[in-house]
């Protein structure tokens, strides 16, 4: 497993841990960083280590957000998208067909790419309203390429 899949809550109840990006991410992903929202989807932030990661983690259990990730699990040519806001997002098929398991989506026609770890808890009204919440800083922040069909 690589260490931008990395994302661990501390067995003692400490910060979230949170992968650093690639260095040639690093700058797009500070910009993001600099523009995510103080609270998500009306969840109190929560401390993630290291502080220089990037990223970002909300609530309890966390909605934790990594940038500069690789391709994602399952993604391909005939993969389909979940559009939000403009954003285009992916997430394995086994995920989206249970409700009641955690869900990871990652974003796929934004460089660099952005993983958003959502715990079972939160899918429905939670998870639509941090993907609203995100779109904004995602699109101005990141480069889009082409949009899925």
């Amino acid at each position: 497993m690589s260490g931008a899949l990395l994302v661990l809550v501390a067995a003692c109840g400490g910060p979230v841990e949170i992968a650093r990006p690639p260095s040639r991410d690093r700058a797009a992903c500070e910009a993001l960083a600099d523009r995510l929202p103080e609270r998500l989807a009306d969840l109190d932030p929560v401390p993630f280590t290291p502080e220089d990661a990037d990223g970002g983690a909300w609530g309890d259990p966390p909605i934790t957000l990594t940038c500069g990730v690789g391709v994602p699990r399952g993604f391909g040519p005939a993969s389909s998208c979940i559009a939000a806001n403009g954003v285009d997002w992916f997430a394995p098929d086994d995920e989206t067909q249970d409700n009641d398991s955690d869900i990871t989506l990652t974003t796929v026609t934004l460089t660099p790419r952005v993983r958003l770890h959502v715990p079972a808890t939160y899918r429905g009204g939670t998870l639509a309203a941090a993907l609203v919440d995100l779109a904004g800083p995602l699109t101005e922040t990141l480069t889009a390429g082409t949009r899925c069909l």
